[in-house]
């Protein structure tokens, strides 16, 4: 049905009564109250187009009606008084692979938790080479070095071997792991502002998941100082590392154990990643960072025997460096964190707390399912796997 309306004989003043005069036409109106009163016009393309006055269409009365009843808020220019605040929100996603050892446990940053559990010995395979990483794509991207290569077995970690059985025994050492591309100039940014973002991700990948004092469950002062003041979530972070509450969940941002009951071993945490940039569809410069931490762990003074397990930490963050006009800027010596997945390997499947919480094979039970699908913390070939919070995933080692 077409909404169209006109007053009848109004326009140019051309005669549109198909020939019949108006004296006739007015006659005809007013004889016989069966008459039909618009007999007399023709409703072409020319009557329409004539028309002085149309009424609007049925969706335009009702969008008038209801702006007289509730008037839109007044548009904002951006810059109108202070600064705009305005920032695209972060994503921020958590998988939480909860590994079990012996039966162990992964986590995804939209803030849900996925948990995994890993069953019996290890066979070298695609996955053990630290060169075989996710695909990304930037100006540049940094990929670890590797030298001399040891083959995987499956032996049992000890305080003596932490690494043994496991592919991390081929990840760099500790920050020697982040490795950095070449900074080279993008549109709108210099090859400064690239280097400069380059290393402010760096200086927050270790004091969120190397610092030992924060580690080991002390405030991570150093991370917190990076963030930019505006940060989404910052305030929920604060507050869950004071409470250790799981909503948000520290974990989400960085990587803590509680010292009563877990203590790492040695002084070596392994690391294996890729960074790259680019800048995104609005012309913002945005620094990707893929990188997975392996912590060997036993409890806490329990001797050279002790048994050791190790946790998979994998995180992947978006980091942007804003300008203006349309954007407030990101304060110089400050990282905005657009996005963020988790992926936690051998952390408990119930206790969801602020910290990581390794099990341990040697403790009666386990936190995860009986069956569970099994996954490798190892494989970094694929994206972080979203799951339900508090789902339990298995691992097939750690």
């Amino acid at each position: 049905m077409s909404d169209r309306g006109g007053i009848p004989g109004a326009g140019d003043g051309r005669d549109r009564t198909g020939g019949q005069s108006s004296d006739e036409s007015r006659d005809s109106v007013g004889k016989g109250g069966g008459a039909d009163p618009f007999a007399g016009y023709v409703f072409d393309e020319d009557f329409v187009r004539g028309a002085t006055t149309s009424e609007g269409s049925a969706r335009a009365r009702m969008l008038a009606q209801r702006w007289r009843e509730s008037p839109p808020e007044p548009a904002q220019p951006w810059r109108a008084g202070p600064a705009p605040r305005t920032r695209r929100g972060s994503r921020v996603k958590l998988l939480l692979v909860v590994v079990v050892v012996i039966v162990v446990a992964a986590v995804a940053l939209d803030l849900g938790g996925a948990r995994h559990w890993f069953g019996g010995g290890s066979s070298t395979s695609a996955a053990d080479d630290p060169l075989i990483q996710p695909q990304v794509t930037g100006s540049a991207t940094s990929v670890p070095s590797v030298a001399g290569k040891q083959a995987v077995d499956p032996d049992t970690p000890t305080r003596a071997d932490p690494f043994a059985g496991s592919p991390a025994l081929n990840y760099a050492d500790n920050e020697a792991g982040l490795t950095l591309p070449d900074a080279k100039a993008v549109p709108g940014y210099t090859a400064r502002e690239v280097s400069d973002a380059l290393a402010l991700v760096r200086r927050l990948l270790v004091a969120g998941n190397l610092d030992r004092s924060a580690l080991m469950g002390g405030a991570p002062t150093a991370y917190l100082g990076l963030l930019d003041p505006e940060q989404d979530g910052l305030q929920k972070l604060q507050s869950a590392l004071t409470t250790n509450a799981w909503d948000p969940g520290a974990t989400t941002w960085v990587t803590r154990f509680d010292a009563a009951e877990v203590e790492l071993v040695g002084a070596v945490v392994k690391v294996n990643g890729v960074t790259s940039y680019a800048t995104d569809v609005d012309g913002m410069l945005t620094v990707h960072a893929d990188y997975s931490f392996v912590y060997p762990v036993a409890r806490p003074h329990s001797g050279p025997a002790a048994t050791v397990t190790r946790s998979v930490v994998r995180r992947v963050l978006d980091t942007t460096v804003y300008k203006g006009p349309k954007y407030t800027a990101t304060p110089p010596g400050k990282v905005w964190i657009t996005q963020q997945d988790v992926d936690i390997s051998n952390s408990s499947c119930n206790r969801l707390d602020g910290f990581v919480r390794p099990e341990f094979s040697d403790q009666e039970g386990g936190s995860a399912p009986s069956g569970a699908a099994k996954t490798d913390p190892y494989d970094r070939s694929k994206p972080i796997q979203t799951g339900a919070p508090g789902q339990c995933l298995g691992l097939e080692r750690i």
